[in-house]
């Protein structure tokens, strides 16, 4: 390796909003105030540290401090970095690039970034923002150490995976095959973080992520998972993951764990041994994924999630109708989504479901049935989002050709705006869509009794008073607009 010296950093707040910034999981911190540790960056700070380079790693926003905090910490470190390495989003890459280019001016350094937004879109952000040097596209870690390997950082010619700037010339390298072997990957160096900022709203848990596969075969349209990982599966040995989690613990005395993979039950072979694994060594945890309903209609599996500390999953379930679902690729069927909230239900795992708004092809009453069959279902909590665009996604290109982008603008697609526009909808009449749902579900009494019931009493009056008014200011006026 040569002699780089690296800044990794989480960039600072936008105007005192927090984002997770993380592969497919980049939208602000929303009414529950809670973001996701930055996994990627721990983890290339691990590579670092295996090859003896020098870092620095920095979550500004965890740490909430901006861009002239950062470049003091830095020289009151004695660390002059070359290259500034940060992960970003299609909503935030504007602002992290300007509010990193001061840090990057301060040192003369060179400014990296990644996520699925640069998979999406690299040659595109180079030409849009001047101050960014090279944007890595799929899988950053080992084209990081790549990077550090050359002696001359204005040459990037060799390196896969990236698109780089060649004076005046934005040039696109080959890609990067993805990694087959998770296994070969250290743990990430979460002792460099600020754990204690990083909370599940609530209960107010420490919680961490643990890795369990890449990439997803299911495709659908909507979705930035293969831009970054890929459509083909691959999967962490079950006894790693459950010896990573067991060192956590001691470690840090952290309980709680998302188990963080694109589709964590697809490999029923892993989840059952995983689940034998954690039994018999008597680990007392409660763990969380993200998953699909149709890997979930095996009730001695999901019974035995339960055993193994399996808290709640969260399921992509996205409309109420069939045929908007095979419209975006979701293939999910909706007696199978009915079935395996039963049986979560019944198990006492906690369901979490997520609901699209305003995809092409959609009404206002279809938006309605949405609502309803969410109300219908045994899930314990929803969120409810628009349809968002995002750069590389056939779902982007099919909305650039059919004219549907009310904006272009990347700073707008985001989970809290709709930029679409339709023969039926347009952005107030989703969003009042979206607010109504909020409302119906979460103002229910058998919601309210429930989620006593979930959390506490004293955790449920606690969120009351911190989230309660907020989640009312927030959805009210929007669902009592008149719309168009």
């Amino acid at each position: 390796m040569t002699d780089h010296r690296v800044l990794l950093i989480n960039p600072p707040r936008i105007k005192g909003v927090s984002w997770t910034r993380e592969g497919r999981c980049q939208e602000k911190e929303g009414i529950l105030g809670t973001v996701k540790p930055p996994f990627s960056l721990a983890l290339s700070a691990a590579m670092l540290r295996e090859n003896k380079i020098a870092f620095k790693l920095i979550d500004a926003t965890a740490l909430n401090i901006n861009s002239d905090e950062i470049r003091d910490r830095l020289i009151g470190a004695g660390f002059r970095p070359d290259i500034i390495i940060y992960c970003t989003t299609t909503a935030t890459i504007s602002a992290d690039t300007e509010a990193l280019s001061a840090v990057k001016n301060r040192f003369n350094a060179r400014l990296i970034a990644f996520g699925a937004h640069l998979s999406g879109a690299a040659k595109e952000t180079l030409e849009k923002l001047a101050d960014l040097d090279a944007g890595i596209t799929g899988e950053p870690e080992y084209t990081i150490l790549d990077i550090l390997k050359q002696a001359d950082l204005s040459d990037l010619s060799g390196v896969r995976g990236i698109a780089w700037r060649n004076g005046k010339e934005i040039r696109l390298n080959d890609s990067r095959e993805w990694i087959e072997d998770l296994g070969r990957l250290p743990e990430p160096a979460w002792d460099l973080l600020p754990l204690e900022n990083y909370l599940l709203p609530f209960t107010d848990e420490k919680y961490l992520l643990v890795e369990t596969s890449r990439g997803c075969p299911f495709a659908c349209d909507f979705c930035v998972v293969p831009l970054i990982h890929g459509l083909k599966f691959r999967g962490k040995g079950p006894e790693a993951v459950v010896g990573e989690i067991e060192g956590l613990k001691a470690k840090f005395g952290i309980t709680f764990f998302n188990l963080f993979g694109d589709t964590a039950t697809f490999n029923k072979e892993f989840m059952n041994s995983f689940c034998d694994e954690v039994i018999r060594r008597n680990i007392k945890i409660q763990w969380f994924t993200n998953t699909r309903a149709d890997t979930l209609c095996d009730i001695n599996l999901v019974n035995k999630m339960k055993r193994s500390g399996c808290w709640m999953l969260s399921l992509g379930i996205e409309s109420g109708s069939e045929e908007t679902r095979e419209h975006m690729q979701k293939k999910l069927e909706t007696e199978k989504i009915e079935y395996a909230l039963r049986l979560l239900r019944e198990a006492g795992i906690l369901s979490f479901g997520f609901f699209i708004y305003g995809y092409p092809g959609e009404t206002e009453q279809a938006m309605h049935e949405t609502t309803k069959f969410a109300l219908s279902c045994p899930l314990d909590y929803a969120n409810f989002y628009p349809a968002v665009p995002y750069p590389g996604t056939n779902f982007h290109a099919t909305c650039v050709k059919e004219g549907l982008l009310a904006s272009d603008s990347w700073d707008e697609m985001e989970y809290s705006r709709y930029i679409l526009k339709t023969k039926d909808l347009d952005e107030a009449v989703v969003k009042k869509a979206i607010s109504g749902a909020y409302l119906r579900f979460y103002l229910r009494p058998q919601f309210i009794l429930r989620h006593m019931k979930n959390i506490g009493p004293i955790n449920f009056f606690a969120g009351s008073v911190k989230y309660g008014l907020k989640f009312l200011s927030a959805n009210l006026k929007t669902a009592w607009s008149p719309g168009r």
